[in-house]
């Protein structure tokens, strides 16, 4: 996966010093292969929904620089669907789970934020 791009603003990396601080969703990144294994491509513990759809439009953004265009394109397009994300900010508010997922073939890419009161490590926190 890229690397080298920067979070949406107001994020830190998950291992930066800031990233010690408790956030009210817990955002991650996981492919789940055809064999049963699951790769975590990161987390992201953040403030707002509306922070947290940033992270998972930016992770959508390094995934969708994986895929063939045919497969890249439905991805893009959710990237700019302000009608969709206005829904998954609303489902957030209302302590709702918000997942996008991404087929490439065999394997499922899985981008979700869950509401809760969680710290840098995807922790609840008290």
């Amino acid at each position: 996966m890229v690397v080298d791009q920067a979070p949406p603003q107001g994020m830190h990396d998950r291992h930066s010093p800031k990233a010690a601080v408790r956030g009210s969703f817990w955002c991650d990144a996981a492919a789940h292969l055809c064999d049963s294994r699951m790769l975590w491509m990161g987390g992201q513990a953040c403030w707002t929904p509306e922070q947290a759809l940033a992270w998972i439009g930016w992770r959508a953004g390094h995934v969708a620089d994986q895929l063939d265009d045919h497969l890249a394109r439905p991805v893009r397009a959710w990237i700019q669907d302000h009608a969709e994300h206005q829904r998954a900010i609303g489902q957030l508010v209302r302590g709702i789970t918000y997942g996008f997922v991404v087929c490439d073939g065999s394997v499922q890419f899985v981008l979700a934020a869950t509401p809760g009161a969680f710290d840098s490590d995807g922790e609840s926190a008290p």
